[in-house]
């Protein structure tokens, strides 16, 4: 751990970001859980997610740097599912998509609203293939196979800019980062 540690200082201390070194390190675990999340979406097969279909009803492409692509699925087996189950498909779509400026959602009509900036290099992902991610997402958290007490959703909509942001993880990896620093 202390290795790991002072190398995620090192990459944040010499490569760019933006942000503070706690936003720079968040980056670094955040990717790093992105890597997690497609190895385990991988190995569902397609059979396993027939019965929690996702609909692709309406996609807008994005206009240059100043719109953003517009998708909205429609999630009928999720209706009248309670919030916390979305909020949890929410966080995980904002990871997996990664560029995410918006995500609504709808319980009593089980629609789901993204709004993103598609990608010009590296995984690009199509309106099509974030469905089937959202359909594999679904049914993980469907099934329990993932986690509900995911929180960035919930952070980004609920508690911008306020102290209780910090996870216990940042505020025990901020105390050992300040331990290996000499301040």
């Amino acid at each position: 751990m202390p290795n790991a540690i002072a190398t995620v200082l090192e990459k944040v201390n010499t490569g760019l970001g933006q942000g503070s070194v706690l936003d720079q390190i968040d980056k670094l675990f955040r990717k790093q859980q992105r890597i997690n999340l497609f190895e385990k979406l991988e190995t569902i097969d397609a059979r396993e997610i027939e019965k929690f279909p996702v609909e692709l009803y309406k996609s807008m492409p994005q206009s240059g740097k100043k719109q953003p692509a517009l998708l909205r699925f429609s999630l009928p087996s999720w209706q009248g599912h309670d919030e916390i189950f979305w909020h949890a498909l929410g966080d995980y779509v904002i990871l997996a998509v990664h560029r995410v400026k918006d995500v609504e959602f709808d319980s009593s009509r089980g629609r789901l609203k993204v709004e993103y900036f598609p990608k010009i290099r590296g995984r690009i992902k199509h309106p099509e293939d974030i469905r089937v991610i959202i359909q594999k997402l679904a049914y993980l958290v469907d099934t329990e196979a993932l986690p509900t007490d995911f929180t960035r959703f919930r952070r980004m909509t609920e508690r911008r800019d306020s102290l209780g942001e910090m996870s216990k993880e940042q505020a025990a990896l901020i105390g050992a980062a300040l331990k290996l620093i000499q301040i």
